[in-house]
């Protein structure tokens, strides 16, 4: 059998571009993520993206969690949520 040899597939400035590439999409998706978490959504939407029903959300508010009027919707912060889903498990350590 006769010696082949192969080009390589990616040489090095073409690896570091394409790394360079998606860790810039990364960057970008993560700050997205951040920005959509800072702004605050309404009781039908937090239902949907933890799949609450509203009785869980009347408890969740017994407990402590913050939310304001706007308008007809109950406003609620995930920082807040994710702050009482702590709390809630440092009660049930006890």
């Amino acid at each position: 059998m006769e010696n082949i040899s192969l080009p390589p597939l990616l040489n090095d400035e073409i690896a570091k571009m394409a790394i360079k590439e998606l860790l810039q999409f990364a960057k970008e998706e993560v700050r997205k993520e951040m920005e959509a978490e800072q702004l605050p959504i309404n009781q039908k939407t937090l239902c949907k993206k933890f799949g609450f029903d509203h009785s869980y959300i009347k408890y969740l508010r017994r407990k402590g969690l913050k939310y304001r009027k706007q308008g007809r919707d109950n406003m609620y912060d995930l920082k807040d949520v994710y702050e009482i889903f702590e709390q809630l498990k440092e009660i049930e350590r006890c």
